[in-house]
């Protein structure tokens, strides 16, 4: 049994829930699928969570923002990314913490496997930027977008990913976007039926539902269960508004889960 989860955001409240819920139902690993910085206001403490309980750790568009560039951000995003960015990049007289961090960033990978099962933040075939979304389900025509097949030609039988925010379950066979309600929460892997199965997101939840969103794989039952947690949401709003560099709309974003 692990635990996948992706999309914290610098949410260091909801990171703290989620790892408790983990703790208690007694899952010692957890991968994680990226995007751990961005848009919130505890970058040190969630790079810090995550080093320190994450035995797989994946980089997101907003780890390769904070190193590069913030490539196609909106003016929000990218207000964020450069104070993140301010606040993690060492310079020579920087201590060790501060420097193992952004060590920690630079040599986060793209994707992971086993069990054939593929992980990665975004998509099978750009593993950082891709998004698959709703849209790209067409149930009147029957039918994927190119992007959509693509990313089941590269999936070996299961492929998690975050990056969108929202929750959900595509089937190879079966031209729906299934929310985790849809399917009681609970999706049985098939051998030999492809599923891209997004997971939600801990720190910044764009469904609906400001709960925390994450899943368990009980590989010896080939059982995916989704799960959400409540955290102190004001908590992380309140940094937010208290914080010069982001933008209020990120706070009140987490109380409405869009």
């Amino acid at each position: 049994m692990f635990a996948v989860i992706s999309d914290i955001h610098s949410n260091a409240a909801a990171f703290e829930a989620v790892l408790r819920d983990i703790q208690e139902k007694g899952i010692e690993e957890i991968l994680c699928l990226g995007d751990i910085i961005g848009y919130g206001p505890c970058p040190v403490e969630c790079i810090d969570l995550a080093m320190e309980n994450c035995k797989v750790n994946l980089s997101g568009n907003h780890e390769w923002a904070i190193l590069h560039e913030a490539v196609g951000f909106n003016r929000v995003a990218r207000m964020a990314t450069e104070w993140h960015r301010k606040v993690l990049k060492p310079s020579w007289w920087s201590g060790a913490k501060k420097k193992r961090r952004w060590r920690f960033l630079q040599e986060l990978g793209l994707k992971h496997e086993q069990n054939g099962m593929l992980f990665v933040h975004a998509a099978p075939q750009n593993p950082r930027e891709e998004y698959i979304l709703r849209s790209d389900v067409d149930e009147m025509l029957q039918d994927f977008s190119d992007k959509l097949k693509k990313a089941f030609e590269l999936t070996p039988w299961v492929c998690f990913v975050g990056h969108t925010h929202t929750p959900g379950v595509i089937f190879e066979d079966a031209f729906h976007f299934y929310s985790p309600a849809e399917l009681d929460f609970e999706v049985k892997l098939e051998p030999k039926r492809k599923a891209i199965i997004n997971i939600g997101s801990v720190g910044q939840p764009r469904d609906g539902d400001p709960r925390s969103s994450y899943v368990t794989v009980d590989s010896e039952r080939n059982l995916v269960r989704y799960h959400r947690v409540e955290y102190d949401v004001e908590r992380t709003r309140d940094l937010i508004f208290q914080n010069k560099y982001l933008d209020d709309i990120l706070g009140k974003r987490l109380v409405e889960g869009t």
